[in-house]
């Protein structure tokens, strides 16, 4: 698989449109926009709102991230994830905001930092996300998808003012009320699906079972199971497209905290998808311009109202596998999916919301059954990490997915420093009698007169600092000693080591010692300059070209300064 990288390689767009890639892109792009038809309808479904939305987001959204990504087969639309978030975030809106509004505005502010992340070439900052949260994430993200479809699935609501697990227990113990023939239609139309993903045509499964649901319906005339007209009206003919809309700007204070969930989840799935699906051509996925993408595709679609969209892994597979090449197939996805809707959109009226309730419960229990397998794996590799994980699934399950996303990027963010402080070290680094240079097995105490040469392994920044002074010698221990400390690749990466460090070498001043750093890099040995440490509390010898020069010209000075016999000067060249 082609690394993802940060860094724009020569060619970053995938392969070239041409005559020979159009055939398998169209055919990629038509099964693509017939998949994102119950899908996009289902994804609407499960945020609360018009299942038109989902549609609308598949066509311009789409179209637009399509055209400006990296990752050439990427599909860029409305997610079970990202729709559980704008749901979460919807709800909690109070009575006098208009819910469509606010849901287009959001749509907007999740492109704005997408776009920016993108424009400031800041597509790494993902990985600060561990694995393991984002695959808890989704693994609670595609449960409570299926505890909040299980009351389309049996036609049954729980009035309980409580989360979705409480209401799902309570659905599943009125079993007496719930609407048999909705359940039945439910439950066969799961079958059917299951039936399907095992069949030649597992490829339109998706669209399939939809067909299935619908048929069943009307050839039984089931007249008490709820469908998509019930509910919302999807037009045909122009009316078909999006008209459109501006996003109310003074809504930015109270859409904030689910924008940048959205934001980040969006992000995340896409990074994982953009690996599953590299470019054919081989060439390197740039991150930061598939951020950039999508911002503008987000953006492009908040106008024409669309819903927050990321990389969805069912319909890039989905282009994957019907033999997409370019990124011709995506932009034909959505002109396709704009297409179909003006032609026979009024059809979509007749969908029936239990079979678009079977298919998000087999995607979710397909998605959890994955994603609890590396959990699994994830235990016995850390166990720490794992745990963050699960704290992400309680806090999803208990309270809401956009608070679940932010504990795990905090929880992410904290392990990182803790493992980040707890990766300094200390050495000491000894001359071998044919003049090259080895780490000692341990480090014996200070003698008066003594001059060590030690080396400083991690970044000087907050957190590490306190290691450092655990692991070098204590000041009143270094009466007439010389401690040479090489740092070469290492900064000073904040205040709190630069002081640390000048009250480090004046304490060691103070005892009569010397501190003397070697293979310092430009910019600290500017910081040290400008601080006034140089010369007067240590002394500093910047980096050679040649490794090790640097510190065996401190040691050379140190040992003829004290008088002490001068070594072979012979130095080690390689690494």
């Amino acid at each position: 698989m082609p690394p993802i990288t940060d860094r724009p390689p020569v060619s970053d767009a995938g392969a070239k449109p041409g005559l020979k890639t159009l055939v398998p892109d169209l055919r990629a792009g038509f099964t693509v926009a017939l998949v994102s038809i119950p899908e996009g309808m289902a994804y609407a479904l499960v945020a609360g709102v018009n299942p038109v939305y989902g549609l609308y987001t598949g066509m311009v959204t789409t179209i637009v991230a399509a055209a400006t990504g990296s990752t050439s087969r990427l599909i860029v639309t409305l997610t079970n994830a990202l729709a559980l978030v704008a749901g979460d975030t919807l709800a909690d809106l109070s009575g006098d905001v208009d819910p469509i509004t606010a849901l287009f505005t959001l749509t907007f502010m999740v492109g704005v930092m997408m776009a920016l992340l993108g424009a400031l070439r800041l597509g790494s900052v993902i990985r600060f996300v561990s694995k393991e949260v984002m695959t808890g994430f989704i693994f609670v993200t595609a449960l409570l998808i299926v505890l909040g479809q299980l009351r389309h699935l049996v036609g049954y609501s729980s009035e309980l003012d409580s989360n979705r697990l409480v209401k799902a227990a309570d659905i599943l113990w009125h079993w007496p009320l719930w609407d048999w023939p909705t359940a039945l239609a439910g439950m066969l139309s799961i079958a059917a699906l299951l039936a399907l993903k095992r069949s030649p045509a597992r490829g339109f499964a998706d669209f399939l079972v939809i067909v299935f649901a619908a048929t069943l319906v009307w050839a039984v005339g089931l007249q008490s199971v709820e469908i998509a007209a019930d509910i919302a009206t999807v037009p045909s003919g122009a009316s078909a497209l999006p008209t459109p809309v501006l996003p109310d700007l003074t809504l930015i204070p109270l859409l904030l905290g689910g924008a940048l969930a959205a934001t980040v989840v969006g992000l995340s799935e896409s990074s994982g998808v953009g690996a599953a699906y590299p470019n054919t051509n081989g060439t390197r996925t740039n991150m930061s311009r598939d951020f950039l993408g999508q911002g503008l595709g987000n953006i492009a679609g908040a106008f024409f109202q669309a819903m927050p969209a990321g990389g969805s892994l069912s319909r890039t597979g989905i282009n994957a596998s019907g033999g997409a090449q370019t990124r011709v197939a995506g932009i034909a996805s959505g002109v396709m999916l704009a297409l179909i809707l003006v032609v026979a959109g009024s059809l979509a009226n007749l969908i029936p919301l239990t079979g678009l309730a079977a298919l998000l419960i087999v995607i979710g229990v397909e998605v959890m059954w994955k994603e609890g397998r590396a959990l699994v794996r994830a235990w016995s590799v850390s166990r720490l990490s794992t745990a963050m994980a699960a704290v992400t699934v309680l806090v999803g399950l208990f309270v809401d997915l956009t608070a679940a996303i932010f504990a795990g990027v905090f929880l992410s963010l904290l392990l990182y420093a803790i493992k980040a402080a707890q990766e300094g070290r200390l050495v000491e680094i000894v001359r071998t009698p044919e003049g090259t240079w080895e780490e000692t097995a341990t480090i014996a105490p200070l003698k008066p007169g003594d001059v060590r040469v030690f080396e400083l392994d991690g970044p000087l920044y907050f957190a590490s600092v306190y290691d450092f002074d655990r692991l070098l010698p204590e000041p009143g221990t270094t009466q007439g000693a010389t401690l040479i400390l090489r740092v070469r690749d290492r900064s000073f990466e904040s205040l709190t080591g630069l002081d640390w460090l000048e009250g480090y070498a004046r304490a060691v001043k103070e005892a009569r010692g010397q501190l003397v750093l070697t293979e310092v890099a430009p910019p600290a040995m500017e910081i040290l300059g400008s601080k006034g440490l140089v010369p007067e509390v240590l002394r500093a010898y910047p980096a050679e070209t040649v490794r090790f020069l640097a510190t065996e010209k401190a040691l050379i000075d140190t040992q003829k300064a004290t008088g002490t016999p001068s070594p072979d000067t012979r130095m080690e060249r390689t690494t």
